[in-house]
């Protein structure tokens, strides 16, 4: 697996410039450094549910988000697949692996079609001694990932599938725009989707949702989720 994801990356390169410009790492950097260190990347293209990296690759190379959305997955266990977190156009990830001796400890996956550029992990650790700015940002990101990271893999250690469920609906749930103390999701979510972030399969979340539509506590209108009783998921959560 680890072979063929290589064999992909080395098959993909793409000569995109000016993605750079959109990673918030380098909000710091003038135009000028920021073309130089544009010049350390490969460009490669993912299309929709493509692996970029998998656990255990050895790779060190870091990767910056020109354009695009990827979910960051880890394993409870041996086969529950849960996802950790998911990153948007203007993020990095890979980091990890660069700067320290382990090999990759998560999978990434592409949820749209992605660009991104890829640097090498000796180029990388330059940039950082050469532009200390940079540096100094990305220590402040992965303090604020790693902890955010150990909570929420934390949280979910501690609760009950169902309420695992629960906790999800709440954070994907806003308040409905019309009014009427209605808080909605939309669109409609998947129940796979929902299982990944709660760790946990779709039959459980099926039987989440029916329950609560049964005791009238949400109900699905055309492409969303209304919740009616915010407070009482609240409470079956034990948040």
């Amino acid at each position: 697996m680890v072979e063929e994801l290589r064999q992909k990356l080395e098959a993909k390169t793409d000569p995109l410039r000016g993605g750079l410009a959109k990673i918030k790492l380098f909000s710091d950097i003038s135009s000028t450094d920021l073309y130089e260190i544009e010049k350390k990347c490969r460009w490669l293209q993912f299309e929709p549910n493509e692996v970029i990296l998998d656990r255990h690759d050895p790779s060190r190379e870091v990767f910056f988000i020109a354009d695009g959305l990827v979910r960051i997955m880890n394993f409870i266990g041996e086969d529950r697949e849960v996802t950790l977190a998911e990153m948007k156009t203007g993020d990095h990830f890979g980091e990890l692996a660069a700067i320290g001796p382990r090999e990759r400890t998560a999978r990434v996956i592409a949820i749209e079609k992605t660009v991104v550029g890829s640097m090498p992990r000796d180029k990388f650790l330059a940039m950082l001694l050469e532009f200390p700015q940079i540096s100094l940002q990305l220590l402040h990101e992965l303090a604020y990932v790693i902890s955010s990271m150990n909570e929420r893999v934390s949280t979910l250690s501690l609760m009950k599938p169902r309420q695992r469920v629960y906790l999800e609906l709440l954070r994907l749930a806003v308040p409905d725009p019309r009014g009427g103390n209605v808080w909605i999701i939309e669109p409609l979510p998947n129940h796979n989707d929902i299982a990944s972030w709660a760790g946990v399969d779709e039959v459980e979340v099926a039987a989440a949702i029916g329950t609560l539509a049964r005791e009238k506590i949400l109900e699905r209108k055309n492409r969303s989720l209304l919740i009616h009783e915010r407070e009482k998921i609240q409470s079956l959560s034990g948040m």
